[in-house]
């Protein structure tokens, strides 16, 4: 063999160790750079979950503030709404028990509290008080029930109030009392 055949073979050898070396290093470069994008996506796949979370828990927060705030306005429009029936109910009431006074049957009425609240006292003195607005009908009811009546100085809106001093019991059948108790209920 001669000098230029070896030469040859000696540069095509050279040429395939180097071609060899090469794409080795190529393979270990693109493993690297592979492993450093699998490890860049891996971060930013983390990082957008982080951020979407912390949106989420942001976007819920502020749901359930809108929420919140929402609800507590539509409680107190209810709340509101509620006050505004419950006053004109018992304005509408007040205005049918002041017609009801005006009737018999008020009067029937006011004679069986009268009769129930002297069964009541049996031997016991009562004082049975009723109201101003039926000053008028004073000696008619002492009439029908026998009983003596005071006019109260107080205005309790219609019906009776009696006291049976000996036992320490108060009757009130009044209707300011009576709408007072509905009033609590509502």
């Amino acid at each position: 063999m001669q000098i230029e055949e070896k030469l040859e073979v000696f540069r095509n050898f050279t040429i395939d160790v180097a071609k060899e070396e090469s794409q080795r290093q190529i393979a270990e470069y693109e493993e690297a750079c592979n492993r450093e994008v699998e490890a860049f996506r891996q971060n930013a796949l983390a990082e957008l979950e982080h951020k979407i979370l912390s949106e989420e828990r942001n976007i819920r927060r502020q749901m359930n503030s809108r929420v919140s705030g929402e609800m507590l306005r539509q409680k107190r429009s209810l709340d509101e709404c509620k006050r505004r029936w419950r006053e004109k109910l018992f304005e509408e009431v007040r205005t049918l028990l002041f017609e009801y006074q005006k009737t018999e049957k008020y009067l029937e009425y006011l004679i069986a509290k009268i009769n129930m609240a002297c069964e009541l006292a049996d031997e016991d003195e009562v004082i049975i008080y009723i109201n101003p607005s039926d000053a008028d009908r004073k000696a008619e009811l002492e009439g029908w029930t026998g009983a003596a009546l005071t006019v109260s100085n107080i205005d309790f809106g219609g019906g009776i109030r009696a006291v049976i001093r000996s036992r320490n019991i108060l009757i009130d059948e009044s209707f300011v009392t009576k709408l007072e108790q509905e009033e609590t209920y509502l």
